[in-house]
């Protein structure tokens, strides 16, 4: 196990899920922080944070993870991506990348 002070930063390819920082607005469910590399702008890396008590709640982890692979919210009713958890559902239609 790494005990390093940097641990709980990501490495190149690596997604972590911690605990919110405190830069991470209260009123959210959970937040993603993607590293993009410079000149190409591809992602390299991402930090998921969700509070404990949101982690049972249905798809904010796979919503979050979309995040990391660079998707956009998307407004559809029932969508993944959908930015209000309670609208939110399982369709993936219509997907896109935040970052090109």
């Amino acid at each position: 196990m790494d005990y390093s002070i940097n641990c709980m930063e990501p490495k190149h390819g690596e997604i972590i899920i911690t605990l919110p920082e405190g830069n991470i607005d209260p009123d959210h469910i959970a937040a993603t922080r993607i590293y993009t590399m410079k000149g190409t702008l591809n992602i390299a890396k991402a930090k998921i944070f969700i509070y404990p008590k949101e982690v049972r709640k249905q798809r904010v982890i796979e919503h979050e993870l979309g995040h990391a692979l660079g998707w956009m919210h998307y407004s559809q009713k029932y969508h993944i991506m959908h930015p209000i958890w309670h609208l939110g559902g399982f369709s993936s239609s219509g997907l896109r990348k935040s970052v090109d």
